[in-house]
């Protein structure tokens, strides 16, 4: 009969294994087994035990002479699988308990509709204080509108985005681009009783493995509360939550507003 592993028994093979890969994911260059012997406190022949091992299941590969080491194309592989299967309402969730409970105004994620015209809200948490708007999930808005709306609009590509501008009247339409690029100059969206008479809404936008905008992480509450510091606050909080949420859904930190990764500016 087969022995069950105990609760907390680990493998320490594997957990060595995971400790190269990890390093090497950091490293911003190829590193040699010295570097890697130094920050991992492995022995010399263990090290090149575990990466011989590795590079024959491609997870790591040699490079150069003398041999210095980087991932391999099957991590590339894995983690495409992985961000394929991994949908972006489920990796939103820890990020925007995290919004919810720093700013203590309602939170949610909306994503792109299937006719690309409109946002539809996939989760939602209204605020805690007694003053609170809330439309819950699965409401549906034209993107033209609102500060969720604007925040995707304004990073959705030149084709997508006219399908939204051209039907709209000349004026409405030269309004929009203004807005679209104060959008796209801060990085995120913001709209005073847009949508709902006495809400202020800010919104950020949300990038995919591919660099193209998903959706958008909204906050709001009455216009009255979302001013001054505590509006400085939410957009700071809300741009994080934003940036977090693109990386773990495998959006290259070079492809996020500002090109920095650090969640603010123009892109």
């Amino acid at each position: 009969m087969q022995a069950q592993a105990a609760v907390g028994e680990t493998v320490r093979a594997v957990e060595r294994a995971a400790d190269i890969l990890g390093y090497l994911s950091r490293a911003e260059a190829p590193s040699g087994v010295v570097e890697m012997e130094r920050a991992l406190g492995l022995s010399r022949p263990t090290l090149y035990r575990l990466l011989h091992t590795l590079e024959g299941k491609g997870l790591v590969r040699s490079v150069g002479e003398p041999q210095r080491f980087v991932l391999g194309f099957r991590v590339v592989e894995l983690a495409r699988s992985w961000l394929g299967r991994a949908d972006l309402p489920t990796l939103a969730g820890p990020v925007l308990e995290g919004l919810w409970r720093e700013t203590r105004e309602t939170v949610a994620l909306l994503l792109i509709g299937e006719d690309a015209r409109t946002r539809v809200c996939v989760f939602e948490r209204p605020s805690p204080e007694a003053l609170v708007f809330t439309r819950g999930a699965g409401w549906v808005e034209r993107l033209a509108v609102g500060a969720s709306g604007k925040a995707i609009l304004a990073f959705m590509d030149a084709d997508a985005r006219a399908l939204v501008l051209d039907p709209l009247r000349p004026d409405a339409r030269s309004k929009l681009k203004a807005d679209l690029a104060e959008v796209r100059r801060l990085g995120y969206g913001a709209s005073v009783a847009e949508i709902i008479d006495g809400a202020a809404s800010l919104a950020a936008p949300v990038f995919d493995q591919t660099g193209s905008v998903r959706g958008a992480v909204s906050l709001f509450g009455p216009q009255t509360r979302l001013v001054g510091a505590h509006r400085e606050r939410c957009v700071a909080r809300l741009l994080r939550a934003a940036r977090d949420l693109s990386v773990a859904a495998g959006c290259p930190v070079d492809a996020l507003p500002g090109g920095a990764g650090d969640g603010t500016g123009a892109r």
